[in-house]
């Protein structure tokens, strides 16, 4: 049986400004999340006036039943 492992999918997201505060901010959101286990998945993009980091983990799974 092919068992996929669970993952969590997390989009971590700063309204941008040209200064370079944004990206600190985005910088310092986003290690905290690497420190909690997430990975970084893909860029950081712009849109609409934000910023965005996607990121995943995986979720833990509670044993199986005997």
């Amino acid at each position: 049986m092919n068992m996929k492992t669970p993952i969590e999918y997390l989009i971590v997201a700063m309204p941008f400004h040209a200064d370079a505060a944004t990206h600190e901010d985005l910088a310092r959101e986003v290690n905290q999340r690497l420190s909690e286990g997430y990975e970084l998945y893909g860029s950081p993009f712009l849109r609409e006036e934000m910023m965005y980091q996607p990121m995943t983990r995986a979720l833990s799974q509670p044993p199986a039943a005997a």
